[in-house]
């Protein structure tokens, strides 16, 4: 059973102290193993098949738009990340020392981040997403949520303390209530292993500070454990989600194709489903990845090579539309993009025709956000340089 996780919340550096929160989830169903239900008896099974007419067409979008770093001192993209859609359309980014925000015609607003440990200062740029009214961005080291209204301006925060060092990542705001996934270093010892690794949504009320620990769910990662305690790991699957007719999250966090629909208020999943797929082979590692890896007690480590690439890559979510993007890739057509209704029902799928690029960022979660019929997308040419491409996408 995964232990929970505690954590303090203070509002506006307000030095009172708060009641330490811990809730057990040893009394709720929501430890997920593997491809193990949550909370469900049965996962909805889909055909190979959808059932619209015309599935299996080829969308190449239109680009409407490109924002580049040229000719500006406002910004600069080193290696943008953490696509956010904000208010009315606006675009939410993450980059080094910035966090952007640009209309939705493209025209740069504003760079949030203030480094610095003052109130409306954070000593690093973190995720930023639409709350309300307001622009928060999450940022760690402290771990805080930074308000700024519409015209900039810092408003109030609320700092988040955890115990057990977790790491935090901001996934979702809804109702008054700010959703992360949190995460810790997988105890293991002996040989190098793939292990399952808990990632626990964590819910913290803004109105008065109060801390939920949610479900929590498991991906495998591939742990070298260190003499002495610590180590380094390779991701082999993560949970990825993206919110959902706002009050729910898609999700996957397994190899093989199996997605969630969770209510954060409920606790609970929904909707399990999956369809019939054909796996698509491992990609090779690439010699950058076979330089790279990591060293520990002088010895290199890569990444496995895969026999199987993961079948869901990343999820998008738009109105009543789940789209699972896939590891079927196809250089003629693009990527596979299958598209599920909110009862699990797989109901179309298109190729999607971007330039090689914007197939990267498609694959890559936060490097990619959909808005209605628009996806903005990261792109980085052959010379190293970012720049970012808004499409409209006519299914």
């Amino acid at each position: 059973m995964n232990k929970s996780i505690r954590l303090t919340v203070s509002i506006d550096r307000d030095r009172r102290e708060m009641k330490t929160f811990r809730n057990t989830l040893a009394g709720l169903i929501v430890l997920a193993v593997g491809g193990a239900s949550l909370g469900l008896g049965q996962v909805i099974e889909n055909p190979a098949k959808p059932k619209a007419a015309n599935a299996g067409r080829v969308i190449t979008p239109q680009q409407v738009l490109a924002i580049s770093d040229e000719g500006t001192s406002d910004y600069y993209f080193k290696w943008p990340h953490d696509l956010a859609i904000g208010p009315n359309g606006s675009l939410l980014l993450t980059d080094v020392n910035q966090v952007l925000e640009f209309d939705a015609g493209g025209k740069f607003q504003h760079n949030l981040f203030k480094k610095g440990q003052g109130p409306g200062e954070m000593p690093y740029p973190g995720t930023a997403l639409a709350a309300g009214g307001n622009v928060v961005v999450f940022s760690g080291g402290p771990a805080k949520l930074v308000y700024f209204d519409r015209e900039d301006r810092f408003e109030k925060e609320l700092a988040v303390r955890s115990e057990g060092g977790p790491s935090l990542k901001l996934l979702h705001y809804h109702s008054g209530a700010f959703f992360f996934v949190a995460s810790e270093f997988p105890r293991t010892t002996g040989d190098p292993k793939a292990v399952e690794t808990p990632q626990t949504i964590v819910a913290v009320r803004e109105a008065d500070g109060t801390v939920e620990t949610l479900a929590s769910f498991t991906a495998k990662a591939y742990v070298i454990a260190a003499p002495g305690g610590g180590g380094g790991m390779f991701g082999i699957a993560s949970l990825i989600a993206a919110p959902f007719e706002e009050k729910y999250l898609a999700l996957t966090h397994t190899e093989e194709y199996l997605l969630k629909i969770y209510d954060p208020a409920a606790n609970k999943a929904v909707r399990e489903f999956r369809r019939t797929y054909e796996r698509a082979k491992g990609i090779p590692l690439s010699e950058k990845e076979k330089e790279g890896g990591i060293f520990i007690d002088n010895k290199h480590y890569t990444r496995p090579e895969r026999k199987f690439e993961n079948d869901v890559k990343n999820l998008l979510a738009r109105g009543g539309e789940i789209w699972a993007v896939t590891s079927t890739k196809d250089k003629a057509k693009g990527i596979l993009i299958d598209i599920f209704d909110g009862e699990g029902i797989y109901r179309d799928c298109f190729w999607l025709d971007l330039p090689d690029p914007g197939l990267a960022s498609l694959w890559s979660p936060g490097r990619c956000a959909l808005d209605g019929e628009f996806l903005w997308v990261v792109e980085q040419s052959e010379d190293g340089t970012f720049s970012i491409k808004k499409y409209r996408v006519v299914i």
